[in-house]
């Protein structure tokens, strides 16, 4: 089992902290591609957002522009905070234009991850050109999506929505190929999926204790 790390990230963070950071990653976005603009979308947008909502972002590039785009999208990031994953949903990972991208930040509480969309300007947010087959690729970790299937069942649990966070330890567990344990609690299940994970893929061990110490602090 992992153990508990005391000097792991934390899992929230100050709401309007978390606003000021997502302002200056929008803007080093809309300054990376001049022409572009970054705008806040999901429950920040709507001023919905709660204590243990991510920051969802999307990216509207000229269209001429959208391979630069994504070739300098990783170096614009880090250069607000150090990277420690940077994802493409496999779902359009070979889109001409749209990539779907999830990041996490080094030193930043542990639900600030970016979801960030990349458009091509003409087909901005348009829902059917993201339902191109044809744009699948497979550079794809099921063991850190699994992660995040767990981490996300944390903040489900903290809001009060077990039956929710219970569909994500099941999908996280057959994403590497396991059934969960019904008989555990959540916190312990949670707790073995980040050992199964980390057994699996030992440059996923820092994660995965984050998420054990997390579930150790905030589930009971």
């Amino acid at each position: 089992m992992n153990s508990p790390d005391p000097g792991a990230s934390r899992l929230v963070g100050d709401p309007g902290q978390q606003l000021a950071f997502a302002d200056r990653v929008r803007a080093i976005l809309a300054e990376a591609i001049p022409g572009s603009t970054a705008e806040l979308r999901g429950s920040l947008a709507a001023g919905d957002a709660d204590v243990y909502s991510d920051i969802d972002l999307g990216w509207v590039v000229p269209d001429e522009q959208f391979g630069e785009a994504l070739g300098c999208v990783s170096t614009a990031l880090a250069s607000v905070a150090p990277l420690v994953s940077f994802r493409s949903d496999p779902d359009n990972q070979r889109s001409p234009y749209l990539r779907r991208l999830f990041v996490r930040f080094a030193g930043l509480p542990l639900l600030w991850r970016l979801d960030l969309e990349v458009w091509a300007a003409s087909v901005a947010y348009d829902p059917a050109a993201g339902d191109d087959p044809s744009a699948r690729g497979d550079e794809w970790c099921p063991y850190e999506s699994a992660l995040m299937n767990a981490l996300g069942a944390i903040k489900q649990v903290l809001r009060g929505r077990p039956e929710v966070a219970q569909d994500g330890l099941t999908r996280g567990f057959h994403r590497v190929g396991a059934d969960p344990r019904l008989d555990l609690s959540p916190r312990d299940r949670v707790i073995e999926l980040a050992d199964l994970a980390a057994a699996a893929r030992p440059h996923l061990r820092t994660f995965a204790g984050d998420i054990t110490t997390a579930a150790v602090q905030e589930l009971r």
